[in-house]
């Protein structure tokens, strides 16, 4: 009897403690500190002196929640950020485990030759840090040979197109003895006020839209030696007193520097 008395005081003292480490803390365990930075550049080619656009992304990859993360994107070989711009830096009060976070500025290189742009990541005590760095091919001016002339809607010569009727600017742009493929490239149009937009197209599913007395082509790249082939259709709006009308296309990079550019005097009439 004595005995059962003390295997049941036992078996109540185990169950005792069993329920007070449900109650108290969890089981002993190893947590994570971990950060995952990753960047990248928009374009990755560019012209000397064309500004580019850097992004580091930056993810919690561990399992404890990181407090007071400083994200930060520098210049590196020639890369910096334009002038007047700030040093540009993320501070990240809390960052959950599986969260992801961006920080983005705009450089420019002035060197030719690559260029880069290192980005990180470090949590307020250090025990989480990453870095990355991705990388810009910077390139001098390419040569671009363009022409463009007026044709009737059937493709041929007319010279005189009257009020009311369409027609339309075909422009040739060229990467004319070039050693290397042009950074991302775009054609922007200008029409006079006695012009319209109406429609547009080009080769390699460049598109070309606009309205009123501007347009714009989607972005591209050229090969060396490569040409596209760019078709705007117009409509004539009126007559000016001289008869003569004049539309522009700009070849430019993304960033706004011109390349290249073309004119094409039209006769229109009443």
């Amino acid at each position: 009897m004595r005995f059962a008395r003390i295997l049941l005081a036992s078996l109540a003292l185990v169950a005792g403690v069993s329920a007070a480490r449900v109650a108290g803390s969890a089981e002993p365990g190893c947590n994570k500190w971990d950060l995952e930075v990753s960047c990248r550049t928009d374009p990755s080619r560019v012209i000397v002196t064309d500004p580019f656009t850097a992004t580091v992304t930056v993810r919690n990859a561990g399992d404890v929640a990181l407090a007071n993360v400083t994200v930060q994107l520098r210049g590196d070989l020639n890369a910096k950020v334009q002038a007047g711009a700030a040093t540009p830096s993320l501070m990240i009060e809390k960052l959950e485990p599986g969260e992801t976070k961006e920080l983005s500025a705009v450089f420019v290189c002035d060197v030719v030759g690559m260029t880069r742009v290192i980005g990180g990541a470090r949590d307020a005590l250090g025990w989480a840090a990453s870095n990355c760095a991705c990388t810009v091919d910077v390139i001098g001016l390419p040569a671009i040979q363009s022409e463009m002339t007026d044709k009737d809607i059937g493709g041929k010569e007319k010279g005189i197109f009257v009020v009311g009727e369409t027609f339309t600017y075909a422009l040739q742009v060229q990467n004319d003895a070039g050693t290397t493929v042009t950074p991302d490239l775009k054609v922007v149009y200008t029409l006079p006020k006695e012009l319209e937009f109406v429609s547009g197209t080009a080769d390699n599913n460049v598109t070309v839209t606009g309205s009123g007395q501007a347009a714009e082509s989607s972005t591209f790249v050229l090969t060396p030696n490569q040409t596209l082939t760019l078709t705007i259709t117009v409509k004539v709006l009126t007559a000016p007193p001289s008869n003569l009308v004049q539309a522009r296309a700009s070849i430019q990079t993304t960033g706004g520097v011109e390349v290249a550019q073309e004119t094409e005097s039209t006769t229109v009439k009443n």
